[in-house]
């Protein structure tokens, strides 16, 4: 029996047996899990004998998140098949192409609503890249320029919520599947409009690479309405079941049930559901469901046997006692992710990699929902990067034939730059992908819920706007229980004390003085006493509130 002390040796095993397997050919869910098995018995066969009870991360209610997954996937499926794709293609035609890259811009912005809706990659390139490629080179774009374009807009879906990756990752990293969604779409929309303004640039450099529509073509304000109107119940959709997760009216399993139902009752009601589209859509979630399910399922294995053996917890040790600056390690993590990505399916990454970078991330300090967003956007870029990113060969598989894969391959290259700057946006302005979940996460739950905060004052003490929660609610501020308890955590008082905007809306305010004259022993607390005898012109304004303090 090996020695199952080391973690380099457990490591160098695991991880070569597994890319000689993949080498020979076999599919990557049966060497995950094959690997798994046999280290086990290798290093340490009492583990393998335990192996099954490893699989309690797969009970009912850990295993929840799991469900939205294919429900997701099958709404998506139902609204592709209901036309919504052509009909997005349509609108966008006649509202955008006057412009020059305008039919290009519309097809990146009809791709982010497309990831909106079904949450994979795929689906939005392969749609695309059946209508709106033949559609621009018919109208004299540049072949590059468009295939470029549905390629780099198709990858959106790993960012856009409800993403399918987002799903998989709140699973392995025990992270809020709602703070996930909140946290992809502001670095999903940037990344979208950094495509369109790259267009529009190169556009109006080069007017032949993406010219407008003819005029013949572009239709009147009636024409242009009446595209519009069979995107309402789509749009409504997405809408209801994002709202539904980020102000947890429902669990995201919940809203995905709820969205799945409201995406057929639609597409049934839209007159363009087939039979067959039907057929397709659920045999379409069950192929995708159950091809995510075995290389979960291998995943799990390989990092459970993986964590077993303490390989896990001794290599996160290690690397947080290491002499270096953790954006060295964070770097690093980000080009494994790229290197990886253009080998190895996204979901086998994500089991491989997160169980022993997540304790990583979190014992350096740095969010684990903020490493989530870059690795999304790698898995993005693994996608559209030569010479096996998945979408290159959908974009390969639809388009015309005199489309060549070279083509296709020096198509992608000025994306490939966005995605990367992309990035390092994200690494240097972390609060671009933390800026919506704290806002409703934090902000906007707390203002919802008063009887919350007040519960979690020492937790959101470095919330930077927790004032402004107490100023919208100034029934729950003028409470004298409530002040009791603000003033009994001496850092969460100083701090709303200490800020200009807190303190000056408290001595404005004529219920702060009532409050005080009400229950006056609120005003011996401290730090409430240094305060007031520090703002004479108020204990002058209410004598009978200096009286107290004498």
């Amino acid at each position: 029996m090996l020695n199952a002390d080391s973690p380099a040796g457990v490591t160098i095993f695991m991880f070569s047996s597994m890319l000689v397997m993949m080498a020979t050919g076999f599919p990557i869910a049966f060497c995950l899990a094959s690997v798994a098995i046999i280290t086990a018995w290798v290093f340490q066969p009492a583990l393998a004998n335990m192996l099954l009870f490893q699989f309690k991360e797969f009970s009912l209610e850990s295993g929840k998140t799991l469900i939205a997954i294919p429900l997701f996937i099958f709404m998506g499926f139902v609204l592709h098949n209901s036309g919504i794709a052509k009909d997005l293609f349509d609108a966008v035609y006649l509202w955008s192409g006057r412009l020059k890259g305008g039919l290009g811009m519309g097809t990146v912005l009809i791709c982010a609503v497309m990831a909106a809706m079904i949450g994979v990659s795929s689906a939005a390139t392969l749609s695309m890249g059946i209508i709106a490629v033949p559609a621009m080179l018919a109208r004299n774009y540049d072949k590059r320029m468009a295939t470029g374009i549905v390629q780099a807009g198709g990858a959106l879906g790993f960012l856009i919520p409800p993403s399918i990756m987002m799903i998989m990752y709140a699973f392995v990293a025990q992270e809020s599947v709602g703070r996930l969604f909140a946290a992809g779409l502001m670095p999903g929309l940037m990344l979208a409009t950094m495509y369109i303004i790259y267009i529009g640039i190169r556009a109006h450099l080069d007017p032949t690479l993406a010219p407008p529509i003819p005029e013949d073509q572009r239709g009147d304000l009636k024409e242009k309405l009446a595209a519009l109107k069979f995107l309402i119940l789509p749009f409504l959709i997405i809408f209801s079941v994002l709202f539904c997760i980020f102000t947890g009216i429902t669990s995201p399993t919940e809203a995905a049930a709820l969205g799945a139902s409201s995406a057929l009752v639609s597409a049934v009601i839209r007159g363009k559901f087939t039979r067959q589209g039907f057929k397709d859509s659920l045999l379409r979630t069950l192929s995708l469901s159950g091809f995510n399910a075995y290389i979960i399922i291998g995943a799990v294995t390989f990092s459970a046997v993986y964590s077993g053996l303490g390989a896990s917890a001794i290599i996160r040790d290690t690397v947080t006692g290491l002499d270096v600056n953790p954006w060295v390690v964070i770097i690093i993590m980000q080009l494994s992710f790229f290197l990886l990505g253009m080998f190895l399916d996204d979901i086998a990454i994500l089991f491989l990699c997160m169980p022993i970078y997540v304790p990583i991330i979190k014992a350096l300090g740095f969010d684990p929902v903020w490493f989530a967003v870059l690795y999304v956007v790698n898995m993005q870029m693994a996608y559209i990067t030569p010479p096996y990113g998945l979408n290159l060969f959908y974009m390969k598989a639809v388009a015309p034939k005199e489309i060549t894969l070279s083509d296709i391959y020096r198509s992608i290259v000025p994306f490939l730059g966005i995605q990367a700057l992309a990035l390092v946006l994200l690494l240097v302005f972390p609060i671009i992908a933390l800026w919506l979940p704290g806002l409703i996460f934090d902000y906007y739950q707390l203002i919802l819920n008063p009887d919350l905060l007040m519960s979690k004052l020492g937790a959101v003490l470095d919330y930077p706007d927790l004032y402004k929660v107490f100023i919208d609610n100034p029934a729950m501020l003028f409470d004298a229980g409530n002040m009791a308890s603000i003033l009994s955590n001496t850092e969460v008082a100083n701090q709303l004390l200490a800020t200009p905007d807190f303190s000056g809306f408290l001595l404005n305010n004529a219920d702060f003085a009532q409050m005080l004259k009400s229950d006056d022993w609120l005003v011996s607390i401290p730090p409430m006493d240094s305060f007031l005898l520090g703002n004479p012109q108020f204990l002058a304004a209410h004598p009978e509130i200096g009286a107290l303090l004498q």
